[in-house]
């Protein structure tokens, strides 16, 4: 068992996949205790061959989930935490607009925390534009007038929790209402949301997934608060998300 098990979805993500793998290269060659999991979540691209041709798989220093067909960003992190054995767990978008290093670093940072304490990690983006960090306030105060909870920065990367929160994440999500869903458990769940700022890169090829553009932004602002309302029917009891 590793100590700390670090989810990777990729989604078309064939022009950064060598930047990905380069970086993972360079941290498991001296961090024997990190399981690196990269999940192909249904790429229609290179990214898959890509991966399965890399040295990383073929020494089995990394594990590649396959996805034959992508039903959402939270289906495929769900599948790697599945296969996941670390005691502690994580994931990261594969896009490196979070650097893989400073999530290394930030999870080295709380250990004890992680180990000793009810308490969940998450990054907390700066270097960011104002265009992009008016929607994730937008998203913030959504949230606060419908549960009346202070949640910051919902979408940001890492997430990182010890093994028991897997209990919380039976009924999670299959699209990107996953980040909002895992916070919400935890505060429902009296743990404790340790936020880290972590720089914000700019994506070296692609677009963002889940906002990259105006229309995805809008898009998924309103899939969001459709979730809310949802969420908010059900009531927050800890079990009866869907």
């Amino acid at each position: 068992m590793k100590k700390f098990s670090l989810v990777i979805p990729c989604y078309n993500e064939c022009k950064n996949i060598n930047l990905l793998l380069k970086t993972l290269e360079e941290i498991l060659s001296n961090k024997d205790y990190i399981e690196i999991i990269i999940v192909d979540n249904g790429s229609n691209d290179e990214t898959l061959n890509a991966i399965s041709n890399s040295a990383l798989f073929k020494n089995k220093l990394i594990k590649l989930i396959k996805i034959i067909k992508n039903i959402g960003y939270g289906h495929g992190i769900k599948n790697g935490i599945k296969n996941a054995t670390g005691n502690v767990i994580g994931w990261c978008h594969g896009d490196l607009q979070t650097s893989i290093k400073d999530v290394i670093l930030l999870y080295e940072n709380n250990i004890n925390t992680l180990e000793k304490t009810n308490c969940v990690i998450k990054g907390s983006r700066i270097n960011r534009s104002l265009f992009d960090s008016f929607f994730t306030k937008a998203m913030a105060i959504l949230v606060s007038f419908i549960f009346n909870l202070k949640i910051s920065d919902i979408n940001a990367q890492p997430k990182i929790f010890p093994r028991k929160f897997l209990n919380l994440l039976k009924n999670a999500p299959d699209d990107f209402s996953l980040d909002l869903f895992f916070l919400l458990q935890a505060k429902n769940n009296k743990y404790n949301i340790i936020e880290s700022p972590l720089v914000w890169h700019d994506r070296k090829f692609g677009d963002a997934k889940g906002g990259g553009s105006l229309y995805l932004k809008l898009k998924l602002t309103l899939r969001t608060l459709a979730y809310l309302v949802k969420l908010k029917k059900r009531g927050l009891d800890g079990n009866n998300y869907t």
